[in-house]
């Protein structure tokens, strides 16, 4: 999954599955409940029959910057890989959203291998690995409270993100 998300003009049920054939309708559901879409497609007049973007139907929907990331993720669970890579997947996310899928992660993608990519350390604490890297390669690895011991590299970073969160992005030192 890429941190760009490029919406079809198709029905929402298209855009998840990938596929104008076949499409297992629940599943579809249950992808979109696990990324908190599921309410907001259910009270759309025609659901997951709702065409997406104007393009093709002056009617249709278009998502957030923040929908479109779920729904990228709804596409992932709907295609159920044994394996999923995720690129800043919460990019385009508010604070709560994103910590509403962080919460829900392991769940998301249980029984799989996940790759993680992110610059937002914040984000890192739920894996079971990290590994921070520069341009000479792996510079430290491990989880995320072994890392913070260390105080190294991972520690500094994860410190000045915080402050910035914590401090509205004003550096008051």
């Amino acid at each position: 999954m890429f941190q760009d998300i490029n919406v079809l003009a198709f029905t929402i049920a298209e855009n998840v599955a990938c596929r104008s054939e076949n499409i297992d309708k629940e599943k579809v559901v249950q992808s979109l409940d696990k990324v908190g879409l599921g309410n907001k497609v259910g009270n759309l007049p025609k659901g997951l029959d709702q065409m997406m973007l104007k393009i093709i139907d002056e009617k249709g929907i278009e998502f957030s910057g923040g929908e479109n990331q779920k729904l990228a993720i709804a596409r992932a669970l709907y295609k159920d890989g044994n394996m999923v890579i995720l690129d800043e997947p919460t990019a385009s996310l508010n604070a709560l959203a994103e910590a509403e899928i962080y919460e829900n992660f392991n769940e998301l993608v249980k029984n799989k291998t996940s790759i993680f990519v992110s610059h937002r350390l914040a984000s890192t604490k739920f894996c079971d690995k990290i590994v921070l890297l520069d341009n000479d390669g792996i510079k430290e690895y491990g989880s995320h409270d072994e890392l913070m011991a260390k105080r190294g590299s991972y520690y500094e970073m994860f410190v000045i993100q915080g402050k910035y969160y914590n401090e509205g992005g004003k550096n008051n030192e």
